[in-house]
């Protein structure tokens, strides 16, 4: 996980906007939103970050690089946005639900397709005298 990653959980996990990040790490804001942009802190202050993200962030919480599979961590997923209401969590479930039932009936056509014995030469008719 990169550093970008483990700072972006320690704000979910805490609800810390970039200010507290920057006083509790001991620099300006502006660093934190670069290091939210890739840049890289120095080796005390990443240790910082580590040990700010092992402290804050549950480790059973999914990484951003785990996929979601299923309804349920779907329904799961969608509850944790901030402002949606029950209606919205249902329409977007309903969306990606289809979506993802449109992908895998085109992927079983595409793969049935594959699998399609090759057709058998017509042959031509012999005109009739």
């Amino acid at each position: 996980m990169t550093i970008e990653q483990k700072i972006r959980a320690i704000m979910r996990a805490t609800g810390w906007k970039q200010q507290k990040l920057a006083v509790t790490f001991g620099v300006s804001q502006s660093t934190v939103n670069r290091w939210l942009r890739g840049a890289e802190p120095e080796g005390h202050r990443r240790d910082a970050i580590n040990a700010a993200y092992a402290e804050h962030v549950k480790d059973d919480a999914p990484s951003t690089d785990d996929k979601i599979r299923g309804d349920q961590e779907i329904l799961a997923m969608l509850r944790r946005i901030d402002g949606l209401s029950t209606i919205d969590i249902d329409v977007a479930f309903t969306v990606i639900s289809n979506a993802l039932k449109a992908n895998r009936a085109g992927s079983e056509q595409a793969d049935a397709g594959d699998r399609q014995e090759p057709a058998i030469a017509r042959r031509e008719s012999t005109p009739s005298q």
